[in-house]
């Protein structure tokens, strides 16, 4: 195995893992939605399947990412969140459940954006918008879960 030695080839490494976790959003959020009682929960696990297929299409547009291995994070994210929508009653537990799952996803996902961005910066710069637009909209659904928490357990305390 060789060492990766740039930061170009860095950068296309952290571009591959980022569009193999979009693709397994692709395939696994369709079957959280439906798992999800509360209508709000559905639709924006809905919004970031659509996102999701989006911003694999950005990432196809910015480089040929062919070839990527597993991405190991999400994956095993998603497991979690596919056990937890079998394992916990159908309401609320549930719901907070997959919240929290799909939370820890999306905090996996900004900081990989986060890294690609930071290594875009001096590797590739016109990459920058679209893995800007990709990030702003995954902040978004990340604090629309954040509040469907809120909504649904209750305000978390930093107590």
């Amino acid at each position: 195995m060789s060492l990766t030695a740039s930061r170009a080839a860095l950068l296309h490494i952290a571009l591959q893992d980022l569009r193999a976790g979009k693709q397994l959003l692709v395939e696994r959020l369709p079957p959280l939605a439906h798992a999800a009682t509360d209508s709000g929960l559905r639709d924006v696990i809905e919004r970031d399947s659509v996102n999701a297929r989006h911003h694999a299409a950005r990432l196809d547009d910015m480089s040929d990412l062919q070839g990527a291995p597993a991405n190991l994070w999400m994956s095993g994210i998603l497991d979690d969140a596919d056990r937890d929508a079998r394992s916990h009653q159908r309401g609320p537990i549930r719901d907070i459940a997959l919240i929290g799952a799909l939370r820890k996803a999306k905090a996996a996902e900004i900081v990989s954006i986060e890294t690609a961005m930071a290594l875009a910066g001096s590797e590739s710069p016109a990459m920058l918008p679209a893995l800007s637009a990709n990030y702003a909209e995954d902040r978004a659904i990340e604090a629309q879960l954040a509040q469907l928490l809120a909504g649904i357990a209750g305000p978390v305390s930093a107590a």
